[in-house]
């Protein structure tokens, strides 16, 4: 491909913002393309480094999907410039490669998010919604309704949850994000979000820390009957719900 293909939306379909998709693979840029266009973005594509990072700094993008491993520059040198010159530009790395140094060398650079290949396209979609703090693109858009109010179940001075049946004392971390999702029910944390947010530190697909906080707030939550429940969304994070069966 010479200079920057544009392949723009389904004219039937609301428009979600501009991806930018730098990869070198043919196939594969072409199938993510065909799918982003499918569900409401426009797409921008390069296919080596060079050309993508000129497009990141010059062009109306809302996201980029970088690969790692192109021609020209590397995906870590065009991520590590887009990030000092556009720093409030969310990246996603895409890479075949998922050695735990890679994805700390993806994150140094300024990645916001790291996929594997072969990824799964519904989580990749799932992330990018995420990532731009907006609907998912997949799913029909629901009437606006009003506030989500949750029973006051969180002593902030004790630090414990509490509710007519009883008082639970919380840990450090499980009171730090229980207090996070009790900021805005209903409202859907990515994951990335959570771990910079209670753990200061970025993201690390793999980690299990905090799905084990979450598992153990539920218990309390559930053994307390506090009528309220976190809710899982596969692949993207958690949000605080009135109860429902537990996932």
């Amino acid at each position: 491909m010479t200079g920057t293909e544009r392949e723009m939306r389904p004219t039937t379909v609301e428009a979600h913002g501009t991806i930018l998709l730098v990869e070198d693979d043919a196939t594969i840029s072409e199938l993510l393309a065909y799918n982003l266009r499918r569900a409401g973005y426009d797409v921008l594509r390069e296919m080596n480094g060079r050309a993508g990072l000129q497009t990141a700094l010059t062009g109306d993008i809302a996201l980029v999907l970088l690969d790692l491993m192109l021609p020209g520059l590397d995906g870590l040198t065009v991520g590590r410039e887009i990030k000092r010159r556009r720093p409030d530009l969310p990246v996603i790395m895409l890479t075949a490669r998922s050695e735990r140094e890679t994805m700390l060398q993806g994150f140094q650079a300024g990645a916001d998010d790291y996929v594997t290949k072969p990824f799964d396209l519904e989580v990749l979609l799932a992330r990018i919604a995420a990532r731009l703090r907006r609907p998912d693109p997949r799913e029909h858009a629901a009437p606006a309704s009003p506030p989500m109010h949750m029973p006051d179940i969180l002593d902030r001075n004790a630090h414990a949850l509490h509710s007519p049946r009883g008082t639970e004392s919380l840990k450090p971390k499980e009171f730090e994000l229980l207090d996070l999702l009790l900021s805005a029910p209903g409202h859907l944390f990515p994951r990335e979000e959570i771990i910079t947010r209670v753990w200061h530190h970025r993201y690390l697909p793999g980690s299990r820390t905090l799905d084990v906080h979450v598992r153990r707030l539920r218990d309390k939550l559930s053994a307390l009957e506090t009528g309220v429940s976190i809710q899982t969304v596969r692949g993207v994070g958690y949000r605080l719900m009135p109860s429902v069966d537990e996932e």
